[in-house]
């Protein structure tokens, strides 16, 4: 049984229809029934009834499916597997990337460059969990550094470390001579947050919520870098990972602690379970276990 039937019969429960499984796959509708009749003809029994005003999978068509999906998952990583074992150190490493961590990866990919010039690396955000679980499955990326510890069969998660939050103010601001701050602290402020779906963003929510303090967000935003600009521009305060926060600070701009056992946050390197990796890789999935 050949894979590239696999991939075919794939393609038509994917789309849920010859003609468009043919045009995604380039290749002639008449070349595709062919193969999938020919694909029939090797188990000897129909795996799609094929009626003019639907599409349905029979049976044995079903199960052929959630097992030929199977295999062409372990084929797609046996086959990516091998051509990174055979390139050694002239490979592209894509790792997903919170933008809190930027700062003090740029330190591992300094050191990583010394052993490894040849190899390339390429950085992402990834901020969702279901787009840390595609990326992975999916080939994408080789590792993602996430503050959301990714539970699955197929994932590992490794901490990497545990990080407060701090509150971001502006020099002059009425904060500036205080060493410490509660959340009721921040009823009558403007604060500024990223978007609500991001996980940064729920965790500070969900301390509010816990302390039973409802906040005054007066901007959403995306990139915590615009969010450093509007406080410097007075438009509010916002409340930041430390490992973020600490680099790069404006002289306009102080962090301070906020007083809250709900405020902080674990990071992790996750990547794919069972998947074997060149010891170019490797190197830098431990470069960053240690360096961060």
């Amino acid at each position: 049984m050949e894979i590239r039937k696999m991939y075919y019969f794939d393609a038509i429960v994917k789309y849920q229809s010859f003609s468009r499984a043919a045009k995604a796959l380039h290749i002639s509708q008449p070349s595709l029934s062919n193969a999938i009749k020919s694909l029939e003809r090797e188990v000897n029994a129909p795996l799609i009834e094929r009626t003019t005003k639907q599409f349905r999978l029979t049976e044995l068509g079903q199960q052929f499916y959630e097992r030929s999906k199977n295999f062409i998952a372990q084929y797609e990583v046996m086959h990516t597997e091998l051509l990174e074992l055979a390139k050694g150190e002239q490979l592209e490493i894509r790792l997903g990337m919170i933008e809190s961590a930027n700062h003090w990866f740029s330190k591992v990919m300094v050191a990583y460059q010394k052993l490894y010039p040849k190899n390339q690396i390429a950085l992402m955000d990834t901020l969702y969990n279901q787009t840390v679980r595609q990326a992975l499955l999916g080939l994408h990326v080789h590792g993602v550094i996430t503050n959301q510890q990714i539970v699955d069969t197929e994932i590992k998660s490794e901490l990497l470390y545990n990080e407060p939050y701090v509150v971001l103010i502006k020099n002059d601001h009425r904060f500036a001579t205080r060493e410490g701050l509660t959340l009721e602290d921040f009823i009558e402020e403007a604060l500024i947050i990223g978007m609500t779906e991001f996980q940064t963003s729920a965790q500070i929510l969900k301390a509010f919520e816990q302390e039973n303090i409802k906040p005054h967000i007066q901007y959403k935003i995306e990139r915590f870098e615009m969010i450093k600009v509007l406080v410097e521009e007075g438009l509010g305060i916002a409340i930041l990972p430390q490992h973020y926060v600490t680099q790069h600070l404006s002289e306009n701009l102080l962090i301070r602690p906020v007083k809250s056992e709900f405020l902080n946050r674990n990071v992790y390197l996750c990547t794919m379970k069972n998947r074997t990796f060149p010891k170019s890789i490797l190197k830098l999935f431990e470069f960053i276990k240690t360096m961060h």
